[in-house]
């Protein structure tokens, strides 16, 4: 895609503007909170010490008995790994395209920077509205390392969003549509806070869901005919390999993911319940695969515990990111480890079907392309973690009796809208925030609510995102030739110097969609050198190997 010297300098004015803003923003309106004032909290820090003095205690122990310490302590490990997941989990995953490696990891951290201090801005002005409430005369956007983690959820949304239009969208694009999705994301998140009060602690809907189909409808939009089986939307055995990388750090932290803004008891189930569900999840999702070579087959469907190689790449993938969004909503309720393992289960299940089935169907009949298929990473795990959500609500009570699970007073902060009005007593002690008195047949429907609030939101504001980002030229969109390749927005470097040797095997110009590329003659370095590709690839030929220091004598000559 050929840019003139204007367009080469639009996008990174376009960012300066950006930023510039945020400055201002930033400067006007956010401030710290409590646990950053500078008197650290006069009256706390006094009362702390003079108790501190008459039990005997040394001086350094004031500070670790303020409750802004305390606090610190709690989030901040979380926070972590939060933040490890997004740009670390998240960049990597989406490596396993052979050509735009450097495309995935950059533009995550481009996109997650981006989000992090837009999302503090438009999730800040909502909360306007609770210091309306208050009677606050100076509405300010107070953060705290809860809002840091808040923030990153926020970036995560959008990141699922990236992921079903990896490779096709420009940066320019890329950054608009992260622009528009963080305002509906925050006004949907309002939505829940303030009217739905749905418990969901672990973003199945409001993460999850809202990014999954806000990126389908965006994709719908940008749908290309030539795009469908693009030859350079494939992967290769080194792309894997580094997508692994964030499988495995977000297998790692996903728990911290979902538990992060959880407190006492239901952090705990929080914990518990996410490290059990990914683990049953694997087996669920490689339990049942079409087409496998092995195991007994009943129909068209062969039943197996390991799948055909082709395949086991992909379906090892999608663990941590299945069982973490299937649990995300449940995560902190008392379904039991059981309960944990068949949710999980049953989302394995479901995924397979959908990358066997449902994915194929979407891009011939829907004009849906789902490059990282988030509808069945995202989007299907979320909508059963928001059904198993409004089954748990449903037998949800103070006390145990008959078929309902008793939380005692922990009712209140799994399930907030249950809480009475008038909140005295016990309840005041625990500061339990008011509620709404809601019976757990209404928080069932709540739960159904919003999820449907989630899902139309995200698919309205991502229709009107993709029309702007797809029609507007001036946000430079990706020519369909261009698809799936770093080399239009990055230098790439060669893997291997150019010398007498090896040829590529790239098979890009069997479409003729794309430019001809001139094929380029690769040496052979290292421990493999001098050793011919015909020995490599021929199998029942024995392999030969020579120093890379061995002189090749010509018998000519001699």
């Amino acid at each position: 895609m050929a840019l003139s010297q204007y367009e080469k300098l639009l996008f990174p004015g376009f960012l300066l503007a950006f930023q510039v803003a945020f400055l201002i923003l930033f400067g006007l309106l956010v401030r710290y909170d409590e646990t950053g004032a500078g008197a650290e909290g006069d009256s706390e820090l006094a009362s702390v010490g003079l108790a501190n003095n008459l039990s005997g205690g040394s001086p350094s122990d004031v500070v670790l008995k303020l409750a802004s310490t305390k606090r610190i302590t709690k989030s901040y490990p979380m926070f972590q790994d939060v933040h490890v997941m997004i740009f670390i989990g998240f960049g990597f995953l989406m490596t396993f395209l052979k050509r735009y490696g450097f495309g995935s990891i950059g533009f995550n951290f481009l996109i997650a920077a981006f989000v992090l201090q837009w999302y503090t801005i438009t999730g800040g002005l909502f909360t306007f509205i609770e210091q309306a409430h208050h009677l606050k005369s100076s509405f300010v956007i107070n953060i705290n390392v809860d809002k840091l983690i808040l923030a990153d959820f926020g970036a995560a949304s959008v990141l699922i969003t990236f992921g079903a239009i990896l490779g096709k969208a420009s940066p320019f694009q890329v950054i608009i549509i992260a622009f528009f999705e963080v305002m509906f994301y925050s006004a949907n998140e309002a939505l829940n806070t303030f009217v739905f009060k749905a418990a969901d602690v672990g973003g199945s809907m409001t993460i999850h869901a809202f990014g999954a189909y806000f990126g389908l409808a965006v994709s719908t939009m940008m749908y290309k005919k030539k795009a469908t089986d693009h030859p350079r939307n494939k992967s290769v055995y080194y792309s894997d390999l580094f997508s692994m990388i964030g499988t495995v750090f977000l297998w790692l932290y996903w728990p911290s993911f979902n538990a992060a803004l959880q407190s006492g008891n239901a952090q705990s189930r929080a914990i518990l319940n996410t490290y059990y569900f990914p683990d049953r999840q694997r087996h669920g999702n490689l339990h049942l695969v079409h087409g496998s070579e092995q195991g007994p087959q009943i129909g068209n469907v062969r039943y197996v515990l390991f799948v055909a190689p082709l395949e086991a790449i992909r379906t090892f993938r999608m663990p941590p990111l299945l069982g973490g969004v299937a649990v995300g909503s449940i995560a902190d309720m008392m379904i039991q480890p059981w309960g944990a393992i068949l949710v999980g289960f049953t989302a394995g299940s479901i995924s397979v079907f959908g990358y066997k089935y449902l994915s194929p169907i979407m891009a011939k009949w829907f004009y849906i392309q789902d490059t990282c298929g988030v509808n069945n990473l995202h989007g299907m795990p979320a909508i059963l973690s928001a059904i198993a959500s409004a089954i748990a609500a449903g037998v949800a009570s103070v006390e145990t009796h008959g078929s309902k699970i008793g939380y005692g007073n922990g009712l209140y902060f799994v399930f907030p809208g249950r809480a009475p009005a008038n909140v005295s007593g016990a309840l005041e002690i625990l500061n339990v925030q008011p509620g709404t008195g809601r019976t757990a047949g209404t928080q069932a429907g709540y739960q159904l609510a919003f999820m449907c609030s989630s899902v139309g939101i995200s698919i309205f504001g991502g229709i009107l995102t993709g029309v702007i980002v797809t029609y507007l030229r001036a946000f430079q969109p990706t020519e369909v030739k261009d698809y799936f390749d770093d080399e239009n927005y990055w230098e790439t470097p060669q893997l291997m110097p150019e010398s007498k040797g090896v040829e590529s095997t790239d098979n890009d110009n069997d479409c003729s969609c794309c430019k001809p590329r001139q094929r380029r003659s690769y040496g052979v370095q290292g421990v493999n050198a001098g050793v011919e590709m015909s020995d490599i690839d021929n199998k029942d030929e024995p392999r030969r190997r020579r120093s890379p220091l061995a002189i090749e004598v010509d018998s000519s000559t001699v």
